[in-house]
């Protein structure tokens, strides 16, 4: 049985992934949603309250995880809290996008350490936007492009890290989807996302990666 957690599980990339994960009985899921409540009941999927702005509910969490050893971390809970239009920054909406996009995904992933396995695989779920090669750049956006590009170099340096342990560290970029952020006009559907997911757990990739639809994309 693997554990697999994926955190921000309660609508949209996440919901979609665990719906797929839980057909696969071999799998033991454990996602969180900041209501700690779920609509997906199935033997194989439980469900935590966690919130990754509060430093007291990310140990919290932990704490509820002693003794289970981790074979994958998803990394998907994430905010966007600007109007797209806009490009000024406004420094609350900064920190508080810094704190859950960062360092609350950090904070976890560190504390969770001791309890992955050998081979374990961390994903972050970071952005295009978050990408100094995206090629439809512009000054919209600022605290979510901030926060997802220094995601995606928390990756390189943790990959760098841990190559040691072994544990694979990766970065996906699931592209414009259909969620509540992305909006119903994107491009992709949230399950496309999810198999993408799927695919890279279930490969032994060269860590410290960023993906996107399957294929390593630029940094």
């Amino acid at each position: 049985m693997k554990n697999i957690i994926i955190t921000g599980c309660s609508r949209g990339i996440g919901l979609a992934t665990i719906s797929l994960l839980a057909k696969n009985k071999d799998y033991n899921i454990i996602g969180t949603s900041t209501s700690g409540k779920h609509t997906l009941k199935t033997s194989n999927f439980q469900i935590f309250k966690l919130d990754l702005s509060q430093e007291t509910s990310i140990n919290d969490f932990v704490k509820q995880l002693e003794g289970v050893k981790i074979d994958s971390l998803i990394n998907n809970a994430g905010v966007l809290l600007e109007d797209w239009n806009v490009s000024a920054i406004n420094l609350e909406q900064l920190k508080q996008t810094f704190d859950v996009n960062l360092f609350g995904t950090i904070r976890l992933t560190e504390n969770l350490l001791p309890n992955f396995k050998r081979h374990a695989h961390i994903i972050n779920v970071t952005s295009e936007w978050g990408a100094f090669s995206d090629p439809n750049f512009d000054a919209f956006q600022p605290h979510y492009k901030m926060s997802k590009a220094a995601l995606n170099m928390y990756t390189k340096l943790l990959a760098k890290r841990l190559e040691n342990k072994p544990i694979l560290v990766s970065a996906l970029d699931p592209g414009w989807t259909q969620t509540d952020m992305g909006g119903q006009a994107a491009s992709r559907q949230p399950e496309a996302v999810a198999q993408d997911i799927l695919n890279l757990l279930d490969s032994d990739v060269v860590s410290g990666q960023f993906w996107h639809n399957g294929q390593v994309r630029p940094w």
